[in-house]
């Protein structure tokens, strides 16, 4: 018979007593607490109840020594005196470490109490003293939005927003269009040295600025680079420009590599490659209008129509500007930008359009109302632009130089955006003669 067919024999004809089928069977052994299940040990003696006194291993009670002071019954938490240490606090709450913890503001000047959070413009005037009673801060308040809704480049009517010296500011304005007015009488070649001192100036205004903010550009490599843009352009033309931006570029990186400068490379260089950029290739475009025979013409043009911007805002600002223009320049206002784009366009077709070559051959009427047009909505962009950079800084003026005026960067801000715009109106509306 098959070994399969014979139960009780397993392989090699071994013959097994019985078959245990495990989970089946019953225990042999009852389970006795104390007793282990790996051992035959006795079974220990039971222990007493909790509530009854211990005892030693003969049977005696233990002598309670140190114990005789507790209570033979458990006590609630509730039942335990109040003068016990597990019922005093682990920290007093006016500690400035259970403050951060509770949510309470730390006592005295920890890290926990500061706040950083710096004003974005230098306030008009002094903070009110902390005991001065609250009911006085609603004229305060209101007299600051009474400030801050003054026209394209002043102030609100009948209000002191504006703290510019108007005789003053008259005064310098009327020298520096003499000036103009002479250079350009003179011919390309002073109106050149005109400009490059302008930007020059310019931008020693803005580093300087910028330094004082906190930042640590090429100050020297950056006014250098602007000046060499501008000269550079009038003397070899738009191949000039690649060529100093780039050679710009690279004796930034080695200013700081050399240790001239050695804080914050990556953000200072931007600092410096921005008022190149900003100030020397806008500028620039001075410079290549001039290398063209009617190259004083369009600079002239250029520069006639910003200063009608800027007057025309600024008297519809402070006659009836009431609505507020943009947060970046809170005393400028949408009634002082139409007025002053309406007197740009005015200026464009009245007196541009009788100076060659706007106006004149090449150009006709036309090429000054096109013009008008563009400069009209170039010249708001400069001048918003600047206020945000100063505002970012938080300074009021980039310079004080110009009485009145603040520095050349906030008087020529609007001009920067100008002359590239009557660069490219100009090639557009085939106005060089070259």
């Amino acid at each position: 018979m098959d070994e399969q067919q014979r139960p009780g024999v397993g392989p090699g004809g071994q013959i097994f007593e019985e078959i245990r089928i495990l989970g089946l069977e019953t225990a042999d052994d009852d389970v006795e607490p104390g007793r282990s299940v790996f051992d035959e040990q006795a079974t220990a003696p039971d222990l007493p109840h909790w509530t009854e006194s211990p005892m030693a291993s003969g049977g005696e009670p233990v002598d309670p020594g140190s114990w005789s002071g507790l209570e033979d019954a458990p006590r609630w938490a509730d039942q335990v005196p109040l003068d016990h240490e597990s019922q005093q606090p682990v920290g007093a709450l006016d500690e400035p470490a259970a403050a951060l913890f509770f949510g309470d503001d730390p006592v005295g000047s920890g890290v926990g109490s500061i706040e950083f959070d710096p004003p974005l413009l230098p306030p008009d005037e002094p903070p009110p003293p902390l005991t001065e009673p609250a009911a006085s801060a609603a004229p305060r308040v209101q007299e600051r939005v009474v400030r801050g809704v003054g026209g394209g480049g002043g102030a609100g009517r009948g209000s002191g927003g504006d703290s510019r010296d108007m005789p003053l500011a008259i005064v310098t304005g009327v020298a520096l269009g003499a000036l103009a007015l002479i250079a350009f009488k003179l011919g390309a070649d002073a109106t050149l040295a005109l400009v490059t001192v302008v930007l020059g100036l310019a931008a020693a205004e803005f580093y300087l600025a910028v330094r004082r903010a906190g930042y640590q550009p090429a100050s020297l490599l950056g006014i250098t680079a602007v000046v060499a843009l501008n000269l550079g352009a009038y003397w070899r033309f738009e191949a000039a420009i690649p060529l100093v931006l780039g050679l710009t570029v690279l004796f930034s990186l080695l200013w700081y590599l050399t240790g001239i400068d050695r804080d914050a490379p990556m953000l200072n260089v931007s600092v410096t490659l921005f008022g190149v950029l900003y100030i020397g290739l806008l500028g620039s475009f001075a410079g290549l209008m001039l290398t063209d025979a009617n190259g004083v013409g369009m600079v002239l043009a250029a520069v006639l129509i910003t200063i009608g911007y800027d007057t025309g805002g600024l008297i519809v600002g402070k006659m009836a500007g009431r609505t507020p223009l943009a947060a970046v320049s809170p005393n400028k206002t949408m009634e002082g930008l139409i007025g002053g784009m309406a007197v740009a366009f005015a200026v464009a077709v009245l007196v541009v359009g009788r100076i060659a070559p706007m106006g004149q051959a090449p150009g006709d009427l036309g090429s000054a109302f096109v013009l008008g047009v563009v400069v009209a909505l170039a010249a708001p962009l400069g001048d918003l632009c600047e206020s945000m950079i100063k505002r970012d800084l938080g300074i009021k003026d980039m310079g004080t130089i110009l009485p009145g005026h603040g520095g050349f960067l906030d008087r020529f801000d609007a001009l920067l955006f100008v002359l590239p715009a009557t660069y490219y109106t100009a090639r557009l509306l085939d106005l060089f003669t070259a």
